[in-house]
């Protein structure tokens, strides 16, 4: 669905303090040198949900 997306992190609100933080250094070792510039925001998700009719 993300066409160009480079890296996704995933959060699930159950998850401890502990885990959250081990998800995160996990994701910092393999960030890669392109960065996450072509993340969308809202409005931008909202309108390619839209224009895709997967809303």
């Amino acid at each position: 669905m993300w066409r160009g997306m480079k890296s996704v992190m995933e959060f699930d609100p159950k998850d401890s303090q502990q885990k959250t933080e081990s998800k995160w250094l996990e994701w910092n070792r393999h960030k890669s040198a392109v960065a996450d510039k072509a993340v969308p925001n809202a409005e931008q998700t909202q309108a390619y949900l839209r224009k895709y009719d997967m809303v």
